[in-house]
């Protein structure tokens, strides 16, 4: 029996003696472009099977036996790593960045992604993990108003609707890139996210890049460039499902099917959407698609892609904005607003939307002498919206990456984009006629006449369009009298302004590693663009044709059936608007130690051609040259910090609209579409260790012959005499952008993160005009002469003031709690450069809204349960504005469309959009590995 004591005893003592020999190594593993970490990599012990996989914070742990060990560290889509380890008797804490798959890398330099401590230029990048915790069910762009120098906005709160500024520059100037192509409007620069709904699905990640940027193509990116990456054959398996809802009911379902690399070298991503629902502005309902299929093939040194996707939408809008107290009049007077200049329409709360009302079609019918209605009891009472937009933008591309050798690599992407829809809106037949006095414009109700909860009184407009024209109602237009006794003519009706285009395009790159210091990039970018815009009458609420008068070019005077519009004409324009664009491009890479530099050298040639078709005119084709110049340097001084500066010159060709007179086929005088200059420094320093990370980063803009707002003159139409109004493009101002920015993220624990921002511009007008002569768009013709001054005058419609702050704390493995406040300030109201001088002929500011500040939380829980091991549960909570507070989002100072036009630059003469309230999202995600 003592044997038995003594054999147990030694086993014991043994069993100690190892665990004793354990020590923890625990470690980190990042990606090396973002410095995010990397959630589901696998780290083991090189030649065996044992290891662990990283958490959500992407850290790991293991015991090992004292001395030395190799780990090695994967994860799809990054080249594996390795590095040797030393367990003596202390633990031992090792850090692991993963560089990406010489495929994936290929992606990113053709989107021109910025790498940590290698390139010259302010950015911040998102990975999955981040965009899925804060995204909230919002457009792209609001997620990133946390980041220095951004402001981003739903606008008037329809489903897509939202806008971006970087350093106070405007969306136009924004460059937005998919995957390397670029995808703002080839007419106007513009983004419309609504075409871009569900695209978070299979986005691994969104960069934005402030300033210049490291762009190598002839992009808009004066403001800065967002890059995003989606997912394919770099990423691991996985499917996945989630549900999500919000306070309003509005629903969203998202499935999603990556495979990754299959032994064959094929990978799949597919992803669908669908969401449906109301907005939190009244009457402003959703109901759109999302499709994504990417297919990959890897054959020998190629990795061909072949994506398609688009998100056919239909969503109602508030497209106009509304004097403060129409929303709250309680908030007008607090910041200004005196009793007596409330609106009649007033107080009807942020939701506010004027732009729908009710309609009973057929509910009355007039009697035989037309002196009275009779009331149908049975018929149909709907909601009817004046502003609906349609629109399906699916693009296609082909993409082949050839890796030729450990030096070069080629990569070529043709692409489709096709565009169809519009968007509906009002049009009155009286108020755009020169046929009729101004005395018949004091009786005419019109579109915008609104009953007394301040919705548009829709029953009337129908009711004055289904009385016969020789009733003695109305107004005699020159038509068939044959027609006049027997149909009813409409004042007011709907049209869609439709948009539709194609638009394909090359872009051809290549990367060749001179030797171990340089690396020389370059390539070709060339696209095609024909968009047709027309407006047709798609309802003419009760009537049976419309007089469409507005149009000069049809000279309808003399041809009585040029007048009569009915459904499906089209009215007040018809053209197509050809862009055609070619760039070449080259990149000059140094890196040596601690030093990394670039010069890159761009120029572009665009060029510009219409067909009006109303006009029967075609333009000739009008070349214009533009180049950019960019360069910069990074210095590591050591592991922890670095600085870097860039600089550029661009000569950037006006947009497309810029350079016709409204709708015609007219080419604008070449003294007023001089290319816009733009001079740009940026310097920066940056602090990296394992508890603390910080950029500060200055900048200064000069922004010569830039476009503004279009300003409204009177003129007399030399065919009619009729007198009106009609609008002109101010050739350029300059500008002066200036500020610095902060953001920082300090660990307090392993669990809790303390991350923090500060953003200052100053930006402002810096130019005096002096009897400036304008072309009126309508015509063309030389109009009226303007002189204003807006030197000092700042730049408006974005906050110039930014500071935000959020903690996070992760108390268990998959239980995380976030809460943040941003704070905005110095908004400067938007608005017309005419309209910024006294009568004394000083500068006058425009007004200044008031600063406020949003606090938002998010918290989620992913789980695992144990007999289910390769499914992940994740459930989210979002509370959005949790304090509820009142706030303006967007201001106009000085807006004459609002009930009560005032001209002094303050609340009472601005209209506004009221940002939204408290908003509360959930969702619920099933995914398998």
């Amino acid at each position: 029996m003592s044997h038995k004591y003594l054999l147990i005893t030694l086993l014991v003592f043994f069993n100690i003696s190892v665990v004793a020999q354990k020590q923890p190594v625990s470690g980190v593993v990042k990606d090396s472009l973002s410095g995010e970490t990397i959630v589901g990599a696998n780290v083991i012990i090189k030649g065996t099977t044992t290891g662990t996989v990283t958490d959500i914070n992407g850290k790991f742990t293991l015991e090992l036996n004292k001395g030395k060990h190799i780990l090695q560290v994967s994860f799809v889509g990054y080249n594996m790593i390795t590095k040797e380890v030393t367990v003596a008797g202390s633990p031992v804490a090792v850090t692991f960045t993963l560089g990406a798959s010489v495929f994936l890398d290929g992606i990113e330099v053709t989107a021109d992604y910025a790498k940590v401590r290698e390139t010259p230029v302010a950015f911040t990048t998102l990975l999955p993990a981040k965009i899925e915790e804060r995204l909230s069910g919002q457009d792209i762009p609001m997620l990133l108003n946390k980041t220095p120098g951004v402001y981003a906005t739903q606008q008037g709160g329809g489903d897509g609707d939202a806008r971006i500024t970087i350093r106070g520059f405007s969306q136009r100037n924004v460059a937005v890139m998919l995957d390397g192509i670029p995808v703002n409007d080839m007419e106007n620069g513009w983004v419309y996210w609504s075409n871009w709904f569900g695209l978070d699905a299979v986005t691994r990640s969104i960069q934005v890049q402030r300033g210049l940027g490291a762009s190598k193509l002839a992009l808009p990116s004066v403001g800065g460039t967002m890059n995003i990456i989606t997912k394919g054959i770099d990423n691991k398996r996985q499917y996945s499902i989630e549900q999500g809802v919000d306070a309003e009911g509005k629903l969203t379902t998202n499935l999603g099917l990556t495979t990754g690399r299959l032994k064959n070298g094929w990978g799949i991503t597919l992803a669908g959407a669908y969401k449906t629902g109301n907005g939190w502005v009244e009457e402003t309902s959703v109901n759109a698609w999302f499709f994504y299929t990417k297919v990959d093939k890897i054959w020998g040194n190629h990795l061909t892609s072949l994506t398609a996707f688009g998100a056919p939408q239909t969503h109602k809008q508030r497209n106009y904005k509304r004097a403060i107290a129409d929303y709250d009049t309680a908030y007008a007077k607090e910041h200004g607003v005196n009793s007596e200049d409330i609106p009649i329409i007033n107080n009807q709360g942020i939701d506010y939307n004027a732009h729908w009302g009710y309609i009973q079609r057929d509910a009355e019918q007039w009697n035989s002498d037309y002196t009275a209605r009779i009331i149908d009891p049975n018929a149909k009472k709907e909601v009817l919206n004046e502003m609906v937009n349609t629109y399906f933008k699916p693009q296609f591309s082909l993409r082949d990456l050839w890796t030729v050798n450990d030096r070069l690599s080629v990569t070529n992407i043709a692409y489709l984009s096709l565009g169809t829809g519009g968007g509906v809106q009002p049009r009155s037949s009286l108020k755009n006629t020169n046929l009729i006095t101004p005395a018949d414009y004091e009786n005419n109700d019109g579109l915008y006449g609104q009953d007394e909860i301040g919705q548009i009184n829709w029953q009337s407009i129908y009711n004055q369009n289904t009385k016969p024209t020789n009733s003695g109602f109305g107004f005699v237009y020159p038509i068939d009298p044959a027609y006049s006794d027997k149909l009813y003519y409409s004042r007011n009706y709907l049209v869609q302004n439709s948009n539709n285009h194609v638009w394909y395009g090359l872009l051809s790159t290549f990367s060749y590693k001179l030797n171990q210091e340089f690396t020389l990039s370059g390539g070709v970018d060339l696209r095609s663009y024909t968009a047709e815009h027309y407006s047709e009458i798609t309802d003419l609420l009760g009537g049976d044709y419309a007089i469409d008068v507005a149009d000069k070019r049809n000279n309808y005077e003399s041809d009585s059936s040029l007048a009569m519009k009915r459904v499906g004409d089209k009215v007040n324009f018809y053209y197509d608007g050809l862009v055609n664009w070619g760039g070449a491009f080259g990149l000059i890479e140094y890196k040596v130690g601690k030093v990394s530099a670039f010069v890159n050298l761009t120029t572009s040639v665009s060029g510009y051609k219409k067909k009006d078709y109303f006009g029967n005119k075609e333009s000739d084709w009008k070349y214009k040259p533009g180049f950019t110049f960019k360069t910069g340097a990074n210095y590591n001084i050591d592991k922890h910090n670095n600085v870097f500066f860039n600089l550029g010159y661009l000569s950037k060709t006006k947009d497309y609209k810029y350079y016709f007179s409204g709708f015609t086929a007219n080419f604008l005088p070449d003294s007023i579409t001089k290319n816009e200059k733009v001079k740009a420094f940026e310097l920066g320093y940056s602090y990296a260790s394992k508890q603390f990370t910080a950029n500060l980063n200055t900048y200064l803009t000069l922004w010569e012959n830039k476009p503004t707002n279009q300003v409204r003159g009177q003129y007399t139409d030399p065919v009619t005499g009729a007198e009106g109004y009609t609008y002109g493009d101010i050739p350029g101002m300059d500008a002066r952008h200036i500020g610095v920015e902060l953001d920082f993220i300090y660990k307090i624990t392993e669990s809790l993160d303390f991350q923090g921002l500060i953003s200052i511009g100053d930006w402002i007008w810096n130019k005096k005009i002096e009897n400036l002569q304008m072309y009126f768009s309508d015509n063309n013709q030389p109009a009226n002469v303007f002189s204003f001054d807006a030197t000092g005058i700042h730049v408006g419609d974005a906050a110039q003031t930014q500071y935000g702050a959020s903690l996070r704390f992760e108390p268990v493995k998959g239980l995380y709690f976030e809460g943040g406040a941003t704070f905005f300030d110095r908004y400067y109201a938007d608005f017309n450069p005419e309209e910024c001088t006294d009568e004394a002929g000083n500068p006058v500011e425009s007004w200044r809204m008031p600063a406020y500040a949003l606090m938002d939380f998010h918290a989620g829980y992913r789980f695992k349960i144990q007999s289910m091991k390769k499914l992940n549960f994740t459930f989210r909570l979002n509370m959005l504005n949790a304090l509820d507070k009142t706030y303006i989002s967007d201001a106009k100072n000085n807006d004459t469309y609002i009930q009560n036009p005032y001209n002094t630059f303050d609340a009472r003469s601005s209209s506004v959009f009221m940002g939204a309230g408290r908003q509360i999202t959930a969702s619920f995600k099933i995914m398998f590995n």
